[in-house]
């Protein structure tokens, strides 16, 4: 019979064990959850703007579509060096794609019904597992109008990330929260720069004249607002005037909220309408930081903000 001062501590170990094998997904693979229902932080009223999802395309110089990358050390719960993912990659990104366009207030509907369609190419997605875990993304996206086929917007945005994953080392439920972070990351990105143009281009959808700006990690193919022709006017109101909010802060990459809406990391400068706005920064291990600043019009607005741990 086990005395007792070895059975407890044994039974206990036993538990731990249980407990963290049981945070993880049957079989080899990385298994990322991406629902349908909205997010707790999702637009409650929906845009009139119909959108329909084409499949993304997977131009990654890789043997599987399943292939994430490879980790040089161990993964709780995944043997062998090559990290997959339960899904292809391509139907991964184009999930995560339609879910937070649709937490911004897009509709998704079926083709017939759609003004739009959102489609890509996954030109990078790759996670390492390392000492110091890599996530490297870069998607290219295109918004078409279903009926002429014309280009509204095009762009690729890309993310990369770096981690230490600590003395605990990754089960894969964290490589899956790694990938899930960076991807919505890309697709906020994506989101932010597409429905600013329509914002500038179709106002008569969203009750409001918006001005198209520039998000940091996006490159913009196709999608100025145009220049030759303006807009029909729309009874809301005379479109604000525009000014430029340029934000930098130490340390530097620290995220920034306007509005609570999430803006980019800084630096950062940003074109938006004339006004009185408020500001937060995070950066994790560091103490948060909230400024109210006003946008002149036709002025740059220049603020410097120094975070504590």
């Amino acid at each position: 019979m086990l005395k007792s001062q070895w059975l407890f501590p044994g039974l206990f170990l036993v538990a731990m064990l249980a407990g963290c094998a049981g945070t993880q997904e049957p079989g080899n693979a990385i298994y990322m959850h991406i629902g349908d229902k909205p997010s707790p932080n999702a637009r409650q009223q929906k845009y009139p703007v119909m959108v329909r999802l084409a499949a993304y395309q997977d131009a990654r110089d890789v043997s599987d579509p399943h292939l994430l990358g490879v980790a040089t050390t161990r993964v709780l719960g995944m043997t062998g060096k090559d990290i997959m993912l339960d899904s292809e990659v391509a139907a991964a990104v184009g999930a995560s794609m339609k879910k937070r366009l649709s937490d911004d207030g897009l509709q998704f509907v079926e083709a017939d019904q759609a003004q739009y369609q959102l489609g890509g190419v996954v030109k990078t997605l790759a996670v390492d597992i390392k000492d110091r875990d890599q996530l490297s993304i870069a998607i290219e996206s295109t918004l078409t109008e279903t009926g002429s086929g014309r280009v509204v917007w095009s762009g690729v945005v890309t993310e990369k990330k770096e981690r230490y994953a600590g003395v605990m080392g990754n089960s894969k439920g964290d490589v899956a929260n790694f990938l899930k972070a960076g991807l919505d990351a890309v697709a906020h990105k994506t989101s932010e720069s597409i429905l600013s143009v329509l914002m500038a281009t179709r106002p008569e959808l969203f009750g409001v004249a918006g001005v198209a700006k520039v998000v940091p990690g996006v490159t913009v193919y196709t999608g100025a607002p145009p220049t030759i022709a303006a807009p029909p006017a729309v009874a809301t109101g005379p479109v604000a005037a525009t000014g430029v909010l340029a934000l930098t802060s130490e340390p530097a990459n620290v995220k920034v909220y306007v509005d609570d809406v999430y803006y980019g990391l800084t630096p950062l400068d940003a074109e938006m309408p004339a006004g009185i706005y408020q500001l937060r920064f995070e950066l994790d291990g560091y103490g948060k930081s909230s400024e109210k600043v006003s946008v002149r019009s036709g002025d740059r607005t220049e603020l410097k903000v120094k975070l504590h741990r």
